[in-house]
C-alpha cells in the first residue's frame, strides 16, 4: 500500500510542477512559498488583440489620424478594424476620390499590421465614390473568421437612407448560417443602423444572433456609447479626427482607438484616448442620464428684458438651470468684465439639489445710454460638476457669449401653424417669476395665464415682462383654420404611384409639368437611387392617391436630400418653407377617401434620399410610408 500512495503521490507533484511551472518559464526559486502570485501566464494561443479606428472625416481635425497610427505601432495588436468616414469624399469627380485615397492610404500605410476596411457615408457618397471603392478595395461588405472568432463588416450606405439591402441582409444571414460553431461574432458597420427603420431587415439579423455571442461596433456619430441590447454589448465610437467639441469623457466625445483583447470569456475593451485609457462602459445609458442635462444647461437659453426704448440703458438676464438627476449639480458662472456695462452680479455659484430646478438674474445697467447695434457680446465663463461617487471628476466647463438686446422668444408651443377646428395655443417657458402678455390679432393686451383656445384664423402676439419695467422682443405667430378636403372618385386603385424621371440642374425645385420626362413608370418605394440614369442633377415627380380610413387632421413629413416637396389634392402641404425642429412636416384635414398625392424630388448632388411620414391627430409616432402604400 505504501509504494501505491507513493507512486500516487509521485504523480500528482509531476503534474503540480506541470502546471505551476509551465516550460516557458524558468526560475532559481525553490522555496515553498514563491514570490509571486500564481503561474497562469495570460498567453492561451487561441486570445488575440486587435484595434479599432474610428471616424477621421466629417469635420476633420489633420494629424489626430496619423497620430492614432503611431500609437497602434506602439501597441503592436495583430490588425486593426475600421468604421469607416475615412477621406472627406462627397465628390463625383475621379481625381479628387483619387487624391483623397491616395493621401489616407499613405497614412494607413504606415501601420505594421492589417488594415480591414470599411465603408462610411464619406468613403461612398454616390455611384462614382462606390466605383472608386471596388476598384481600390474590392469588395464593400465581407466577411472572415479569425481564431474562430467571425467578423462581418457592413456597408450601410447600400440604401438611400442609411440602410442594407435585402442582398446584403440575405449575405448575412447566410454568413451567419455558414459560421454556425464559431466562439463569437463581431458586427462592424458605420452607421449604427439599430436606431434607423431598416424596415426589418437589421432585425432579421439580431434574430438571426439570438442564439451566439456577439457584439455590434458603429462610428458616425462622433459620440461614443455603449448599451446592452438583447443581451448583447452595442458600441457606438467616438471621433479619430473627426469633428468634435471634445467634451470629455462622460460627453463621449474624445479621440480614441478602441484596443480589443478576444479571450475565452469574450471580448475585453478598452478605450485607449490618444492622451489616456478608458473603459469599454465609459459613455453609456447611465451617464447620459447625467451628461444630457449639462449639455442641455451649457447652451445656456436664456431670455434677456431691457429697458423699453432705442437705447439700452439697464436690462435683466434671466437663466434657466434643471437638474433632472438623482445627484446634486455645482454651478459656477463668471461674467467677463464688460467696458460698457456694469454688471451686479458678476460671479454666481449654484448648488442645484437634484431634481430641482433654478431661475438666475443678472441685472445689469449701462454705463450710459447705448444703441442695441454698439453693445459689445457679454462674456460667460462657466463650469458644471456633478459630485457622483461611481463617476469621479464629471464636469463641463467653457465659454459663452450673448448678445445684449431684448430677446427673441421661441415659446410658442404649437409647431403647425394650421387647425381644422379648434386649437390650443401655449406659451410655455420656465420663467415663472415674469409676467407673460398676450395679444389676439387688434384686441388689447392682457396677462396670458393658460394655454389659448382659438376657434378661427388669429395672429398671436407675446412677451414677458418683469416688475422694473422691463422687456423682452415680440413673439408673433398666425395660425389659419383650414377647411377639411373631399375625396375623390379613383376607380379601380392599383399600388404604387406613378413616376417621371427628369434631368437638369436647378437651384430650387422646378415646375416638372413644364418639363420632358427622361422616364417614367410604376414605383413600388421611394428608393430614388434606383430611378436615376447618373449620379447628380435630376429630378422625380411622383403621383397618384392616398387612402384615409377616417376623417381626421394628419401631419406629413418629408426627409430628403437634397430637396422635396408635398401635394395634397393639388395644395402644397410639405416643401422648404414648412419647418418644425430641422424637419420639413406640413399638415392638412382630411375626408375619408382618396385624396390626390404628388411628391416632387430634387437632387443636386451628393447623397440622395426620400423618405414620408404620416401621423395623425391624436397619435405620437410618426408612420414611414413606402409608395407601395399608395396608390395610382
Amino acid at each position: 500500500m505504501t509504494i501505491k500512495y507513493l507512486l500516487l503521490f509521485t504523480v500528482f507533484a509531476l503534474l503540480l510542477e506541470t502546471c505551476t511551472n509551465p516550460t516557458h518559464f524558468k526560475s532559481d526559486v525553490d522555496t515553498v512559498k514563491k514570490p509571486w502570485t500564481n503561474l497562469n501566464f495570460n498567453n492561451d494561443p487561441n486570445n488575440f488583440q486587435f484595434g479599432i479606428m474610428s471616424d477621421n472625416t466629417g469635420g476633420s481635425r489633420p494629424g489626430v489620424f496619423k497620430n492614432g497610427v503611431k500609437r497602434l505601432n506602439m501597441l503592436q495588436p495583430e490588425f486593426v478594424m475600421s468604421v469607416g468616414d475615412l477621406i472627406e469624399g462627397y465628390s463625383t469627380d475621379t481625381a479628387v476620390i483619387k487624391k483623397e485615397w491616395s493621401e489616407m492610404n499613405g497614412i494607413i500605410s504606415g501601420l505594421q499590421m492589417p488594415f480591414f476596411y470599411l465603408p462610411g457615408n464619406h468613403d461612398i457618397t454616390n455611384k462614382t465614390m462606390e466605383k472608386e471603392w471596388e476598384k481600390l478595395y474590392g469588395r464593400r461588405y465581407y466577411s472572415f473568421v479569425y481564431k474562430n472568432t467571425l467578423f462581418i463588416t457592413l456597408d450601410t450606405n447600400d440604401d438611400d437612407d442609411y440602410n442594407l439591402t435585402r442582398k446584403q441582409t440575405d449575405f448575412v444571414l447566410n454568413t451567419l448560417q455558414k459560421n454556425g460553431d464559431v466562439r463569437w461574432t463581431f458586427i462592424f458597420m458605420h452607421h449604427p443602423i439599430w436606431k434607423y427603420n431598416t424596415d426589418g431587415r437589421f432585425e432579421k439579423i439580431e434574430n438571426a444572433l439570438k442564439t451566439r455571442k456577439y457584439t455590434v461596433i458603429a462610428g458616425h456619430e462622433h459620440h461614443y456609447h455603449q448599451a446592452d441590447r438583447n443581451g448583447s454589448n452595442y458600441y457606438i465610437l467616438s471621433t479619430t479626427g473627426a469633428g468634435s467639441a471634445l467634451r470629455g469623457n462622460y460627453a463621449g466625445e474624445f479621440d480614441h482607438i478602441s484596443w480589443v483583447t478576444m479571450s475565452n470569456n469574450g471580448p475585453v475593451i478598452a478605450n485607449l484616448r490618444l492622451d489616456g485609457i478608458l473603459s469599454h462602459d465609459i459613455s453609456n445609458d447611465k451617464t447620459d442620464k447625467l451628461a444630457n442635462p449639462l449639455l442641455d444647461n451649457a447652451s445656456f437659453k436664456h431670455v434677456i428684458l431691457c429697458n423699453k426704448s432705442d437705447q439700452l440703458t439697464n436690462g435683466t438676464i434671466y437663466l434657466s438651470f434643471k437638474n433632472p438627476t438623482d445627484t446634486d449639480l455645482d454651478i459656477h458662472l463668471n461674467l467677463f468684465h464688460h467696458h460698457q456695462l456694469r454688471i451686479e452680479k458678476p460671479e454666481i455659484t449654484l448648488h442645484l439639489i437634484a431634481g430641482n430646478n433654478q431661475i438666475v438674474e443678472i441685472p445689469f445697467t449701462a454705463l450710459k445710454p447705448i444703441d442695441y447695434p454698439s453693445v459689445d457680446l457679454l462674456r460667460l465663463d462657466w463650469e458644471m460638476k456633478y459630485n457622483h461617487p461611481d463617476y469621479p471628476g464629471f464636469a463641463m466647463h467653457g465659454t459663452y457669449q450673448m448678445t445684449i438686446e431684448p430677446g427673441k422668444t421661441e415659446f410658442t408651443d404649437r409647431e403647425i401653424p394650421i387647425f381644422a377646428d379648434r386649437a390650443k395655443i401655449g406659451f410655455v417657458h420656465p420663467y415663472t417669476n415674469l409676467e407673460s402678455i398676450i395679444r389676439i390679432n387688434n384686441s388689447a393686451e392682457e396677462k396670458y395665464t393658460a394655454p389659448l383656445e382659438i376657434s378661427g384664423s388669429s395672429k398671436l402676439s407675446f412677451y414677458l415682462k418683469n416688475e422694473k419695467d422691463q422687456y423682452s422682443a415680440t413673439e408673433t405667430r398666425e395660425f389659419k383654420k383650414t377647411e377639411f378636403l373631399n375625396p375623390v372618385e379613383v376607380p379601380n386603385p392599383t399600388a404604387g404611384l406613378n413616376y417621371k424621371y427628369y434631368e437638369g440642374e436647378w437651384p430650387s425645385m422646378p415646375d416638372y409639368d413644364k418639363l420632358t420626362p427622361k422616364s417614367e413608370g410604376i414605383a413600388n418605394n421611394f428608393a430614388v437611387r434606383e430611378r436615376a440614369l447618373r449620379e447628380d442633377h435630376w429630378g422625380i415627380a411622383y403621383s397618384g392617391f392616398i387612402s384615409i380610413d377616417e376623417e381626421n387632421f394628419y401631419q406629413f413629413m418629408l426627409k430628403a436630400d437634397d430637396a422635396a416637396r408635398l401635394y395634397i389634392d393639388n395644395k402644397v402641404v410639405v416643401d422648404e418653407n414648412t419647418m418644425v425642429k430641422g424637419a420639413n412636416v406640413g399638415a392638412a384635414a382630411l375626408k375619408k377617401g382618396f385624396h390626390a398625392i404628388q411628391i416632387e424630388y430634387l437632387e443636386k448632388i451628393g447623397e440622395q434620399r426620400l423618405r414620408f411620414y404620416i401621423k395623425k391627430s391624436g397619435t405620437e409616432d410618426w408612420v414611414q410610408t413606402e409608395a407601395n402604400h399608395l396608390f395610382h
